[in-house]
């Protein structure tokens, strides 16, 4: 056999004895391993952990396995803290290579440093799909690590925690990794803290709901302290009348980091719901941001007043009663008692709005081919006909 083809044979025969040494490891009631901590230390990579559907007290664990698939089974499972955290940090603190988690819900972390997480992510590639994070300092927490990326796939982020100042409560915060992405998701019921807070070089939003809804009192409902790349596609952000700051997207407050700016805002629907008008967008150092807005709605904002947005200039269409924003077809309705109606409905236009509809003459830089649903997940899109993140 020749040197080449020995090689790949030998990698060929590596890689069977691999696949073929992994194992499913089922955790429960009954089960061989009755608990998560002690499938945490048993499982090699390659291996599934299924985790029977029950709650599971204080079964805190760390994982550092290279690839893994860990996934609820027979209902979700709820992994409650009840007053312990792995290494002061976690419910789950995960440092491996490539991870799955499918299916867990996450409850109550409560850390000596005040940002006990339900999982805190400090190597590696992670994604999270069809997950729950309820009442914890933090629902996801990432290190600042380069070479790390977090993908959040049809979960819900709900209830933040009212913690001692200076220290707040986001339902998910990304430090200075690779990549972010989020999609499908729902976040909502903030305390103080961000709903989402991203320092990654690239984040993707895309199809999910951030709203502070009746009885939330976040901050911003997205913050990007320190700039980067952006995509928010296809979102419903809603500030409520509770919030602790009357801007719903924040980009560059606490000083852009690198060279490279982008936001891109493409098809959304942001609501303000702050007596007397908040801000939708509000960038810092502007001059150094690329910002394209496009087919986004916006209710309510800037009522009775100029709007200081940095993103959107305002320009008054009287004829229709709307305002045109700067870029292709972004359009505002502020008149509050329609804004009410629209909300009532789901944020789905009705007959009676008279939604205009003026197709920009050099298209958008994308259009989504996705919609969110509620509470989570996407469906496809239908025909779009106006701005917004929903279609008629």
């Amino acid at each position: 056999m020749v040197p080449g083809r020995q090689i790949l044979a030998g990698l060929c025969a590596c890689l069977a004895v691999g696949l073929a040494g992994a194992e499913t490891l089922r955790v429960g009631p009954g089960e061989a391993i009755a608990t998560i901590a002690e499938a945490s230390r048993r499982a090699r990579d390659g291996d599934v952990v299924e985790i029977v559907a029950a709650t599971y007290r204080g079964d805190v664990a760390v994982w550092e396995q290279r690839t893994l698939t860990i996934r609820g089974v027979l209902g979700r499972p709820r992994l409650v803290a009840d007053g312990r955290i792995a290494e002061g940090k976690g419910i789950w603190v995960m440092r491996g290579g490539d991870i799955q988690v499918d299916n867990v819900a996450f409850e109550g972390a409560r850390g000596p440093n005040l940002n006990g997480s339900g999982i805190r992510l400090e190597a590696g590639h992670l994604q999270v799909r069809n997950c729950l994070f309820v009442d914890n300092e933090m629902g996801i927490l990432t290190a600042n690590q380069p070479g790390m990326s977090l993908e959040v796939e049809d979960s819900e982020f709900a209830y933040g925690v009212l913690l001692a100042r200076p220290r707040i409560s986001h339902l998910l915060y990304a430090g200075r990794i690779d990549r972010l992405e989020v999609s499908g998701s729902y976040f909502h019921h903030g305390r103080i803290g961000h709903l989402l807070k991203s320092r990654a070089a690239a984040s993707r939003i895309r199809y999910s709901r951030f709203s502070d809804e009746v009885g939330g009192q976040a901050s911003y409902e997205m913050d990007f302290p320190e700039g980067g790349e952006v995509l928010l596609l296809g979102n419903v952000v809603w500030q409520g009348a509770a919030t602790e700051n009357r801007r719903l997207i924040a980009f560059g407050a606490e000083g852009l980091r690198g060279d490279r700016h982008e936001l891109v805002m493409v098809a959304n629907t942001l609501v303000d719901d702050l007596p007397g008008g908040g801000e939708f967008v509000a960038i810092w150092a502007p001059e150094r941001v690329h910002v394209v807005a496009a087919h986004n709605l916006l209710l309510g904002g800037c009522v009775g007043g100029p709007c200081p947005d940095a993103v959107f200039r305002r320009e008054e269409d009287a004829g229709a009663g709307w305002t045109w924003l700067s870029g292709e077809d972004n359009l505002q309705l502020h008149d509050a008692a329609q804004v009410a109606g629209w909300i009532e409905r789901g944020l789905r236009p009705g007959a009676g709005d008279h939604v205009p509809s003026r197709p920009a003459e050099s298209g958008p830089v994308l259009l989504p081919d996705q919609e969110l649903m509620l509470p989570v997940g996407t469906r496809p899109a239908g025909r779009r006909e106006a701005p917004g993140a929903l279609g008629p």
